[in-house]
């Protein structure tokens, strides 16, 4: 139950990727410590020295109390297929 005035983020259960940006997200996140991400909506991709994917995912930090918010993701695939979390930014609601 969500405190008073906050949302309550609703148990998603992730979306469709295309496969390229399926694994470019579980390549970026697969070892992260401390937060677990589950993509919810794949906004798109953007090519740059390689691809960028943007996604919303529920971010669940890992306390003694777990903590879910929506947040933006951008990841990076190089053109060797190694990839990596660029930027995560919460959505405000």
């Amino acid at each position: 139950m969500a405190a008073l005035g906050s949302w309550d983020i609703s148990e998603l259960k992730g979306c469709n990727l295309p496969q390229r940006a399926q694994s470019a997200f579980t390549g970026a996140t697969m070892n992260l410590v401390g937060a677990d991400y589950s993509p919810v909506l794949y906004i798109g991709k953007q090519l740059v020295n390689g691809t960028n994917y943007c996604f919303l995912a529920v971010q669940t930090l890992i306390t003694a109390k777990p903590k879910k918010r929506l947040v933006k993701m951008v990841v990076h695939e190089d053109f060797d297929g190694t990839c990596k979390l660029l930027s995560v930014s919460p959505i405000n609601l």
